[in-house]
């Protein structure tokens, strides 16, 4: 075998037994990111509908079904949440030149229900809400939740 295919093989086997991992702790962890959910990359500018998620090796961060925006570890569990309840709510980045950005998270039938406020830094505007391979999510530069 030359060693193109010796590495290929290899990237192949690593890639196949990595999404076992992710599959087993997904379907055997309570809490953990159940299926339905889409994972739209590891930070979002525009809106988190219910069940979308932004996700970075392991850490998620869900619009849930029941309105709230929640931070959990690969095992389920969760870290930080909005605290926010509507079974219609959507969460949208907010980026604004007079102040700092935040996501704003709303209601069809009740408004605006919660919002998670950032932070610019003194050279950059924030202009995405992120998390990270340390469990942290950011909206701009204000780490707001962390595992």
């Amino acid at each position: 075998m030359t060693r193109i295919a010796r590495a290929l093989s290899l990237t192949l086997a690593t890639s196949t037994l990595t999404t076992v991992a992710f599959a087993t702790t997904t379907a055997t962890a309570p809490g953990a990111m159940a299926a339905g959910i889409t994972c739209v990359g590891s930070s979002f500018s525009a809106t988190l509908n219910i069940n979308m998620a932004i996700c970075h090796s392991g850490y998620t961060v869900t619009m849930q079904d029941n309105g709230d925006l929640v931070l959990r570890r690969s095992n389920g569990s969760a870290c930080w949440a909005s605290g926010t309840r509507a079974p219609d709510a959507s969460a949208t980045y907010n980026m604004t030149v007079a102040g700092p950005p935040y996501i704003q998270i709303n209601s069809v039938s009740r408004g605006k229900i919660g919002r998670v406020m950032g932070a610019h830094n003194y050279a950059h505007m924030g202009t995405s809400a992120s998390v990270n391979n340390k469990g942290e999510f950011w909206v701009g530069y204000k780490k707001v939740g962390w595992c």
